[in-house]
């Protein structure tokens, strides 16, 4: 991920305006129509599920842009600056949605989420391995993202290494998303994990040969200078 520019943070806001928006207008709803139990947890139980779906195809595409970045696969159309641009927004719009899946989870009292267990990996009561993977992919992209707005001032080497961490993270959402969500099982929830997972594959199997590639070439250059 490069460094986070001024033109996606005020949208960035935006974006947390409405987040607040929807809520406070959700609890308003609540509060005024006095809905039955059962009721109210349907409609977080709905929250928690497609905001978190969102989250993770936001991740999933800039996951995808920044991997695809070092290979140079859109150099050919000169969309390097759309594409770097799209990256940086859908990383940091992952955050209100994740906010909205973790509202939901705690507001939805069908299936307990207290706070600790939303914030403490593997302390939540259901399917503790899968929702842990996903609290640390958490902390893991508040991560990235404060290191990309510090990129001038940290080693370009410890900056490497902390963004390639964005590889696991993928695999480890994806593992939460399947072994934790209640939708996996449906064909659509399965196109939503199956088509990001195989594009990964793709991308970072080109990335793994580019990088090959950029080794060798020193080597070649090498042995064809003349004696």
């Amino acid at each position: 991920m490069q460094l986070i520019v001024k033109p996606q943070r005020l949208p960035f806001i935006y974006t947390w305006v409405v987040v607040a928006a929807v809520i406070a207008g959700s609890y308003a709803l609540v509060f005024l129509t006095d809905p039955a139990p059962a009721s109210a947890n349907r409609m977080h139980w709905y929250v928690a599920r497609a905001s978190g779906m969102t989250a993770y195809i936001l991740l999933a595409i800039a996951v995808l842009l920044g991997a695809s970045s070092s290979t140079g696969l859109f150099d050919r159309w000169k969309l390097r600056k759309l594409t770097t641009q799209l990256h940086q927004f859908s990383a940091l719009l992952v955050f209100p949605f994740l906010f909205f899946h973790l509202w939901g989870l705690h507001a939805d009292t069908m299936v307990p989420f207290p706070l600790p267990s939303l914030f403490i990996p593997f302390d939540a009561g259901y399917r503790a391995l899968a929702v842990g993977l996903g609290i640390l992919v958490m902390y893991g992209w508040i991560l990235l993202i404060v290191t990309s707005y510090f990129r001038e001032k940290l080693n370009a080497k410890v900056w490497r290494t902390i963004h390639v961490l964005a590889f696991p993270m993928f695999i480890a959402v994806t593992l939460h998303g399947l072994f934790s969500g209640t939708d996996t099982g449906k064909p659509w929830a399965v196109l939503i994990y199956a088509v990001p997972s195989a594009l990964f594959l793709l991308v970072f199997g080109r990335r793994l040969f580019a990088a090959r590639s950029r080794r060798q070439t020193p080597k070649s250059k090498e042995h064809a200078r003349p004696v």
